[in-house]
């Protein structure tokens, strides 16, 4: 007669299973993609451009200006590299968070009126740093993966 052997697939295989797809690298790619895609807030700069004219008095070419701005922002990802290079990947990642609310938020106060009219480059720097959050949040996912 055979020996009974212990069934697999209790309550400690399900756990085990489940502490693998967390911690696993396909987890971990979901959830880079996830961040990634996520991140693009400077892809709507179409849906609130025309606001910005409107309600600043911007004429075609101060709203190129800050356009330039924001792409500059999304571009430039030498700092998120640097600062993600000596921290860890969550705090580059919520750095990202930070600097996206900030930047987005104060052009929010100014569009609603909550706040004076700044002069123009000031909100060429608000748009900069939240545009900017993009390559934080992208250096931050790579470096997940």
């Amino acid at each position: 007669m055979e020996a009974a052997r212990p069934r697999s697939g209790g309550t400690g295989g399900k756990k085990s299973f489940i502490i693998q797809v967390f911690t696993g690298p396909w987890f971990m790619v979901f959830a880079t993609l996830l961040v990634m895609f996520t991140a693009d807030t400077p892809l709507a700069f179409g849906l609130y451009s025309n606001v910005l004219k409107s309600v600043l008095g911007y004429d075609q070419s101060t709203l190129n200006l800050v356009s330039f701005f924001k792409e500059v922002g999304t571009n430039v990802g030498v700092i998120s590299g640097l600062i993600a290079e000596v921290t860890p990947t969550w705090f580059v990642l919520s750095l990202s968070a930070g600097i996206n609310f900030f930047g987005y938020f104060m052009i929010w106060l100014v569009i609603t009126g909550r706040m004076a009219t700044p002069h123009v480059w000031v909100m060429c720097l608000y748009i900069c740093l939240g545009a900017n959050s993009t390559a934080f949040a992208n250096t931050g996912a790579l470096s997940l993966a």
